[in-house]
Formats: structure tokens, C-alpha cells, sequence
């Protein structure tokens, strides 16, 4: 496997765990018995949350199409 597959790999890997990790707590709070407004606020802070990640992780996966991975001067 090349060095760029394996870059993105790992990146749909780590959104893979955070997003599985965010949905399964959105729906462990769904089967408790808390609050109507508590459950809601939280689920949509970490559906927000989510989809910030998957955004993040979209960028990273073009920066690594483009070769951009080790550009260090545009830091």
C-alpha cells in the first residue's frame, strides 16, 4: 500500500471511532430516562459535533490528494 492510502486510511478510521463513539452515547442518553431537553440539546451538540468532524476529516483527506500533508511553510 502506498504512503497517501495509508494516510487516508487512518483518517476515515479515527472519524469512524469518534462518530461511532458520539452516536452511541447520543442514543445511550436517549434511553434514559433524562429530561426531554436535556436529551435534545445534547444530541444536537454532538450531532453539530459530528459533522464538524466529518467536514475536518474531508479537508484533511484533500490536503493528503493534493500533497499538502508535510507543506510546512503555509504554517
Amino acid at each position: 500500500m502506498d504512503s497517501n492510502r495509508m494516510k487516508k486510511l487512518g483518517v476515515i478510521v479515527i472519524l469512524a471511532v469518534f462518530i461511532l463513539y458520539g452516536l452511541s452515547v447520543v442514543a445511550a442518553v436517549m434511553f434514559l430516562e433524562a429530561p426531554t431537553g436535556l436529551t435534545v440539546a445534547y444530541a444536537v451538540i454532538t450531532l453539530l459535533f459530528i459533522a464538524l468532524l466529518a467536514y475536518e476529516g474531508w479537508q484533511r483527506i484533500k490536503e493528503i490528494d493534493g500533497g499538502l500533508e508535510d507543506a510546512i511553510d503555509d504554517y
